[in-house]
């Protein structure tokens, strides 16, 4: 299906892992995607090779959206490339995992500048490409509202994009631009990696799945493109969870 063909979208960390897979899913729906990194450049060279043998539009844009240097310069490439904008998905996401009376007041400001503040800064800036028709898209996580171990810096910052996500649809549903976020349960990415006690809760999140399996980030990928479509439309300020029905337990 491709419904998004002479669109353009914009994906944060979005070359890899949960990122990846939506610029993937969007590319292959038709859309120009402007696929949006800080780190790793081996990964986004890797995303343009696969996208290049897939016929995909898939261009790769290096900056780190927590620096205003940096920032202003990713800004400036988008407003060159990027007549208007259809698809905003915020996919970005890092952060300190210490457990809260361990952290410091700098680490708690970093991690609330990459995954709060840089997300309302790139919509804002934005925003005037968007039109009727427009999504916006969040990824968000459980723990931005249950408690996962030493998860409270990136958790907090979940919680205050959900709240703020909220604002979003209210304010912007009459103009026809419809925000939603997405809420993946644990998916086996770089950044899940990172995580203490990861075996144990891999080995919990399989014991506690209804469906029998992990979420993949291909799964995610599909649902975000799934809300691009008009079937999608009244679909409005919404956090869609995506686990596989871990979340039905107890």
């Amino acid at each position: 299906m491709k419904h998004l063909t002479g669109k353009t979208a914009i994906v944060t960390g979005g070359t890899r892992g949960i990122g990846k897979a939506i610029s993937l899913a969007l590319a292959e729906s038709g859309a120009t995607v402007y696929s949006l990194y800080a780190r790793s450049r081996k990964s986004a060279e890797l995303l343009e090779k696969e996208a290049a043998e897939k016929g995909l539009t898939i261009t790769t844009i290096r900056g780190d959206l927590s620096h205003e240097a940096s920032f202003t310069e990713v800004l400036q490439k988008l407003h060159e490339a990027c007549e208007h904008l259809d698809v905003l998905v915020h996919s970005a996401a890092s952060g300190v995992h210490r457990k809260a009376m361990e952290l410091s007041d700098k680490q708690l400001k970093w991690t609330f500048e990459i995954n709060f503040f840089a997300v309302h800064r790139l919509t804002r800036e934005l925003i005037g490409k968007m039109g009727k028709g427009s999504r916006i898209i969040g990824i968000t996580s459980p723990g931005g509202t249950r408690v996962i171990p030493d998860y409270a810096a990136v958790g907090s910052t979940k919680g205050a994009m959900e709240a703020l996500f909220r604002h979003y649809s209210s304010e912007l549903a009459p103009k026809g631009i419809i925000v939603n976020l997405v809420c993946p349960g644990l998916v086996l990415t770089d950044a899940a990696k990172a995580l203490p006690e990861l075996e144990q809760m891999l080995a919990k999140t399989l014991e506690y799945t209804p469906s029998c399996r992990m979420t993949t980030p291909e799964d995610v990928g599909e649902l975000v493109r799934f809300l691009t479509t008009d079937g999608a439309a009244q679909i409005v300020g919404q956090n869609i969870i995506i686990d596989g029905g871990k979340s039905l337990i107890a």
